[in-house]
């Protein structure tokens, strides 16, 4: 809640306040509540605003880039699944895309908050890099996007069979969710994401995403998204049709670029500036 300075003056757009401050939302879904928090940057508005997408079960949130990326002039929305961490409903992929939808058509409809609609950005960790290259190809308002060690879940039965040891690591850390989630049984997302190759498999939405700009980064020690089993699929789909706006980045760090937080912070957020130049 932003706190007022009585003795200060104020500067106002919308109903928010102009110094940083933190909304906890409630955003009505296809699937019930989900539960959204907003930082918002300081000075007057609107402000370009990235949607940060965690991945699953959701124990890393990224919120130290939520924190960076305010700091540069941008309102950060981020949230909870369907499923997962209060939030109503049951988990799935599907629900997690359509919580991003729902989520982005909030930003969009929004009078309150200040947001820029014509600067609206998105980036996603792990399988919320799934969830965000699917959002940024299928919505136009979004101008551009961050893969950060991106999951790419519809490729899992391909996995299975040109890599198996890494498709055991990442069907492992599906079932183990199950603990962590609500309305999962084991094996359930697995076989969710077999049946949907075609919809959730990155590369088929290379074309999309080529019209883009897009950054990509990886860790050479990840072992559960590795870049040739999960990113370069799409990589090499976007070169198949000539090529896009896209950089790509690894560093020598694991999946949750654990000793390289602040370089990736960097860099990230300067892409983010350059696209709202």
């Amino acid at each position: 809640m932003c706190c007022k300075n009585t003795n200060a003056k104020e500067t106002h757009f919308g109903a928010c306040c102009s110094r940083p401050d933190l909304y906890g939302i409630i955003i009505p879904g296809k699937h019930g509540k989900l539960l959204a928090t907003l930082y918002t940057a300081g000075g007057e508005g609107p402000h370009p605003t990235i949607l940060l997408l965690h991945g699953i079960p959701g124990s890393e949130q990224n919120l130290d880039l939520a924190q960076a990326f305010r700091r540069a002039g941008f309102h950060v929305m981020t949230f909870h699944y369907s499923g997962s961490w209060g939030s109503s409903g049951n988990y799935s992929l599907q629900n997690d895309l359509d919580d991003a939808e729902t989520v982005l058509d909030f930003i969009l409809n929004d009078t309150t908050y200040g947001f820029d609609k014509d600067k609206i950005y998105a980036a996603g960790h792990s399988l919320g890099g799934f969830v965000c290259g699917q959002i940024a190809a299928r919505r136009p308002e979004i101008k551009g996007a961050v893969l950060l060690m991106p999951c790419n879940v519809g490729r899992i039965g391909k996995i299975a069979q040109s890599d198996p040891e890494n498709a055991k690591v990442l069907e492992d850390v599906l079932n183990d969710s199950v603990n962590w989630l609500t309305g999962l049984t084991k094996g359930c997302l697995y076989k969710e994401a077999t049946e949907h190759e075609k919809e959730y498999a990155l590369e088929y939405q290379a074309a999309a995403l080529s019209k883009k700009p897009l950054l990509c980064i990886t860790g050479s020690l990840d072992i559960c998204t590795p870049k040739k089993d999960h990113l370069q699929p799409l990589l090499d789909g976007i070169d198949a049709l000539g090529g896009g706006n896209i950089q790509v980045l690894e560093y020598p760090t694991d999946h949750f670029f654990s000793d390289y937080r602040l370089e990736v912070s960097d860099v990230v957020t300067e892409f983010f500036k350059d696209l709202a130049k």
